[in-house]
């Protein structure tokens, strides 16, 4: 693998919004095997991820996000 994927990460979940708000989401190159990426944001994280607009083909489409543990 050698493609750009985007990385995103959303403020927790708000009763009052219909969407989290986005802290952080841009494309990265992501190469075969283990990696680390580190990024910084703004706020409190709740949900991170990678390809959460699902633009890449994969058998499994609901496990691209994890919840962020503080």
């Amino acid at each position: 693998m050698n493609d750009l994927v985007e990385i995103g990460v959303f403020a927790p979940a708000d009763k009052c919004r219909r969407f989290d708000p986005q802290l952080y989401l841009q494309k990265h190159r992501i190469h075969a095997g283990k990696q680390t990426i580190t990024v910084t944001v703004p706020s409190k994280p709740g949900r991170a991820g990678s390809d959460l607009n699902h633009m890449l083909i994969e058998w499994k489409r609901d496990d691209n996000a994890v919840k962020v543990k503080s």
